[in-house]
This record gives C-alpha cells, structure tokens and sequence, in this order.
C-alpha cells in the first residue's frame, strides 16, 4: 500500500500500528457471502500473513476476520472514494 510522505496522526494505537505498517495491508477483490463482488482492505499481522497468502490460494470460501482485520471495504468495480477518502485520512494510505 502506497502511503503519502507526512501520514495524518492516527487516533488510536492499531490506527498507528496500521499506519507504520502499509506493506501488511492486503487489497482484495473477491465475493462476499451473498455472491457480490467487492474490495476488501485487510490488515494481516506479520505472523499470519505468510499462512493467510496460502489460504487465499484455495478455492473454498474463507473468513478473512480469521488471519486479520478488515480496515474498510465496498462494493464495486473499484475502490469507492468514500473508502479512498478513510484510507487517506485515518492511515494515511493513497489508494
């Protein structure tokens, strides 16, 4: 994840831990249990992230909450820009 040169204070301490931690933020387009697409942004800890990548792999359906937190997501052929916007704002991240 591209972050901007002078990142907005974060305002809670995993706002910041997130914010420092940009290369750990998985940018997903993948179906929802209801069968709509949609983008998901998933911080994954650097210990489950090796483990997470593997699951993604596999065809069956996963819950992303299991390897991380899901830091925003939408519905869409893109990112909105609602979700650009608290992207930027609270990580400091550029979609």
């Amino acid at each position: 994840m591209q972050t901007t040169p002078n990142p907005p204070t974060p305002r809670t301490f995993l706002d910041r831990e997130i914010a420092r931690s940009g290369h750990l933020i998985h940018k997903l387009k993948a179906k929802d249990s209801t069968g709509r697409w949609a983008y998901y942004f998933v911080y994954v800890a650097a210990a489950k992230e090796r483990l997470f990548l593997e699951v993604l792999k596999r065809p069956e359906t996963i819950d992303l909450e299991a390897y991380g937190i899901v830091v925003a997501s939408c519905y869409g052929a893109e990112p909105t820009d609602e979700v650009k916007t608290l992207l930027l704002e609270r990580y400091g991240f550029v979609v």
